[in-house]
């Protein structure tokens, strides 16, 4: 069904008898009251820029081009995105919608769009087509009780309506976190002010609105770095605190606190700064490794000694300046359906940090062991042992075998100059 054609059965339905009268709703900027009514479930349609399911709707539209609610199998696929977006509080709101009903109303546009209630209207649609259920329970679920808006109601006004019911300060928690960040951005460029932000979506202050944007911005630019624009359903998962931590040591950088910093390298760190922490954000380490040590405001962290950070900076570019990847555009028309999509994209990933894991790791943890070393500096005893261990595990044979054996005898003679400096100390 059509917008014109859904139109038409509500203005139908507005004719007849309300459910409930006199609920009152801030629209226009003042409240007002407005009936409730019963509606089919197949009068209505799915608003395709729900804040629930914007990355994921966002991500399809990257890969396929459209999203049309009118068509049916676009609209299966919204109403599959509001069921995985939380499979486990969906669940349980089915069990509650089967047994008492919609207890409290959406709200919905005059052509049928759904503002507020897209979840439960999908849940309840999902009841009333599974012959699992009696049919008692079926027809109970086949409507959607809703307030009706004007004909006046725009899209800024309708997207003000979402966030405050569904993204205020108690719900915006079922939301998963790239959906708070890409929601704060929508309202920003649809020239709503940080205040307005701030109050609609539950945020403590204009500083917070401020924060959400400064990281997604950064989202933005590290799936640009990847040819992953538009595509948020790549963005690693449980990546928000990082990019937190890399917000705050950008921050650091621009501020001119990091103190061995002059000014006409501002710059040149920040982006060096950026793609590093991105890299490790995609090569999702964990065990021993500690993104702080990069990006953070930490006084053990690589960025406040420059020696450190010069060395590791240096190793990164020169690990990553042959570094290439297949394009995007061309692993998605290798693509048959979006299972393959997804395959092949995981597929990319994987080749990568392969291929990556072994260089970042021994740059990171050649970096890490000298800053550990630093703070170890007054434990010479410590220090000693620690280099004698290490130079125990070296193998002769494998060493007698490596093609690099130039640079390995320029620091073994260091290594002499420095136990021969150590030993004339001792003695």
């Amino acid at each position: 069904m059509n917008s014109s054609a859904r139109k038409i059965k509500i203005r139908e339905i507005i004719k007849g008898k309300p459910v409930a009268t006199g609920t009152k709703l801030l629209y226009q900027g003042e409240i007002r009251e407005f009936d409730v009514y019963k509606i089919p479930i197949d009068f209505l349609a799915y608003n395709v820029e729900n804040g629930r399911i914007s990355s994921l709707v966002k991500s399809y539209k990257r890969e396929y081009g459209t999203l049309d609610v009118d068509d049916e199998n676009d609209s299966n696929k919204i109403a599959q995105f509001l069921y995985y977006s939380n499979e486990k509080r969906n669940k349980k709101t089915i069990e509650n919608l089967a047994k008492n009903g919609q207890l409290e109303p959406g709200i919905i546009t005059m052509d049928g769009v759904i503002v507020d209630g897209n979840r439960r209207a999908s849940l309840l649609r999902k009841i009333s087509n599974d012959n699992n259920y009696d049919q008692n329970t079926k027809d109970k679920c086949s409507y959607f009780t809703a307030r009706i808006l004007p004909e006046d109601a725009d899209e800024r006004e309708i997207l003000r309506l979402e966030t405050s019911f569904q993204m205020g300060a108690d719900s915006k928690v079922d939301y998963n976190p790239i959906e708070k960040y890409l929601h704060a951005r929508d309202m920003k460029e649809k020239r709503f002010t940080l205040k307005q932000i701030a109050e609609y979506m539950g945020f403590d202050s204009v500083k917070d609105v401020s924060l959400n944007l400064e990281v997604m911005e950064l989202i933005d630019q590290y799936l640009e770095t990847y040819g992953y624009t538009g595509l948020y359903t790549r963005l690693p998962r449980g990546c928000e605190d990082d990019l937190l931590k890399l917000n705050s040591a950008i921050k650091k950088v621009q501020s001119g606190r990091i103190k061995w910093l002059p000014e006409n390298k501002l710059d040149e760190v920040e982006v060096d700064l950026r793609n590093i922490s991105f890299d490790f954000i995609r090569l999702e380490e964990k065990g021993d490794f500690d993104f702080r040590a990069i990006s953070s405001t930490a006084n053990n962290n690589f960025l406040n000694d420059e020696k450190t950070w010069t060395n590791f900076s240096n190793s990164y570019n020169e690990l990553i300046k042959d570094y290439e990847e297949e394009d995007i555009d061309s692993v998605i028309k290798k693509a048959g359906n979006e299972d393959d999509i997804t395959r092949l994209l995981n597929q990319r990933d994987n080749k990568w940090k392969e291929e990556m894991r072994e260089g970042l790791m021994e740059t990171f943890n050649d970096s890490k062991n000298t800053i550990d070393n630093k703070k170890a500096k007054d434990k010479p005893e410590a220090l000693l042992k620690k280099a004698l261990n290490a130079l125990t595990e070296i193998d002769l044979d494998t060493l007698r075998k490596t093609p690099n054996k130039l640079a390995l005898v320029e620091q073994a003679n260091l290594l002499k100059k420095l136990t021969e400096n150590i030993t004339e100390v001792l003695n």
